[in-house]
């Protein structure tokens, strides 16, 4: 992996950590359970940004596992490790991961 995509690879594993150290139970609990979505908030609010960078953004996508994307949700917020924990965690991850790249292939 060149040096530009491990920068970028972590700098979203440390957007992802930033974005989960504000969510309290609940939500995560409700996210886990498949009622919400971080993906859809997140495309809204960069739009502009993965157009511009598409191809960068995708690149990154798939230098990403679901693992990795969970293991900053873990470390960010290890209190709710009971959630994170989850088989169903896990595939909630998944279908972000797949829901996020989806978007960035229709910009």
């Amino acid at each position: 992996m060149g040096f530009l995509l491990e920068v970028a690879k972590n700098a979203v594993l440390r957007k992802v950590g930033e974005r989960v150290q504000k969510l309290d139970r609940s939500y995560v609990t409700r996210w886990v359970a498949g009622e919400l979505w971080i993906a859809d908030g997140l495309a809204r609010k960069y739009e502009r940004e993965m157009k511009a960078w598409k191809d960068t953004v995708l690149e990154t996508l798939d230098a990403l596992t679901p693992d990795e994307l969970l293991a900053a949700c873990r470390a960010a917020r290890p209190d709710l490790a009971d959630l994170w924990d989850t088989p169903q965690a896990r595939e909630k991850i998944r279908r972000e991961w797949e829901r996020g790249r989806a978007i960035v292939e229709t910009l």
